[in-house]
């Protein structure tokens, strides 16, 4: 993290740690579509966190943009994937 303080970069490492266990649960215990859907949110929340926090790119707002942009489309594609495969096997 640029030009912040310890205490802050531990916040935001407690946070991601967080967001993982609640991925890994969520893979656990939800199952199926609503898992995947809480897996793909989640995950893209950590991706905002990483590019604004520990790339320092919160003040490039023009890069950021484009690489949070990018884990949503890889998201998206995942989540319509899924979808597609659901509704063709019936």
């Amino acid at each position: 993290m640029i030009d912040r303080t310890e205490r802050q970069l531990l916040r935001r490492w407690i946070t991601l740690i967080a967001i993982t266990g609640t991925s890994v649960a969520a893979v656990r215990f939800a199952g199926g579509m609503a898992g995947l859907a809480l897996v793909l949110c989640l995950a893209t929340l950590k991706t905002r966190f990483v590019v604004l926090d520990f790339m320092g790119l919160r003040h490039n707002r023009t890069m950021a943009r484009a690489l949070v942009g990018w884990g949503v489309v890889l998201a998206v594609s995942a989540a319509l994937k899924d979808v597609i495969i659901a509704f063709a096997s019936g």
